[in-house]
This record gives structure tokens, sequence and C-alpha cells, in this order.
């Protein structure tokens, strides 16, 4: 009895081991974008160290970059493994590679997003508060921009 179970156990355990784990395209649709001045940045996260500002240096992070287009715009990251991710995104408006700030109360001056926030954070985002599932072969998400007052 003690080897059929086992059997079974090593036959379950190939079984799933074998099927493969099918990578997945994420569509995110970035809305409300105010204008077309500079460059709309989307960052794909795959732990929280130093979400939401995007960095080149860092190897938790997947970049991408399009001119910014009045409206939703949509990016998309081929090749995602299933699994917990977060978005954050910026409008660089004056093509400074980077979200300008507030001097003192760090609030964003140009737009910005972060998945699963449909109203503008009142302090800085969680990683764990925009974590959602990437677990089929097409995902898409939208992450709505939020500006400050002009």
């Amino acid at each position: 009895m003690k080897s059929a179970i086992t059997s079974i156990m090593t036959a379950l355990t190939l079984l799933f081991a074998a099927a493969p784990a099918h990578a997945a395209e994420l569509n995110v649709n970035i809305t409300g974008v105010r204008n077309a001045n500079g460059t709309i940045i989307v960052c794909l996260w795959t732990s929280g160290w130093g979400f939401p500002d995007c960095d080149h240096t860092r190897d938790n992070v997947v970049i991408l970059r399009q001119p910014a287009q009045p409206g939703t715009m949509t990016f998309v990251f081929p090749g995602i493994a299933p699994g917990r991710y977060a978005i954050s995104a910026a409008h660089d408006q004056n093509n400074d590679g980077k979200l300008e700030r507030h001097k003192f109360l760090k609030y964003p001056l140009e737009g910005a997003g972060v998945s699963n926030y449909l109203q503008p954070p009142r302090f800085a985002p969680f990683h764990h508060e925009a974590l959602f599932d990437v677990s089929g072969p097409g995902v898409s998400i939208a992450v709505p921009m939020h500006y400050p007052p002009e």
C-alpha cells in the first residue's frame, strides 16, 4: 500500500513538473493621458524594492517607454511568467527621465498612476496594495493616470 501511494505521488509530481508554465502577454492600458508632451514610462515590478520609482539600475523592474499620446495608451510586456506583479506609470512631460515631485512634500507634479489605485493615493502607494495576478496566456490591466490640479 505504501509503495502504491509513493508511486502515485511520484507520477503526479512528474506530471505537474513536466507541464510548462506558460508565459503570458501582459497588456497595460494607461488611461487618461492628458497631452502629447514628453514620454509615458510604465514599470512592471516583480518585487517591492524601490516601488514605485522606476530606476534603470534595479533588476526587479521592467521599463517600457513611449511618446505620450492623449487618451489611452497600451504597453505590451511579452513573455511574462505567471505570478504577482505591480505596475507604476509616469508621464514625464518635460522628458528629463524622471517623475517631477514637489521639493518638500514629494507629491508628483507630473502625471502618475499605479495598478489597483483608481483614485490618486494620498501618500506613496504600497507595493502589496498594487499587486495583481498574471495567470493566463493574455492578461489586460487598466491603470488610470492622475495629474495634480492645473
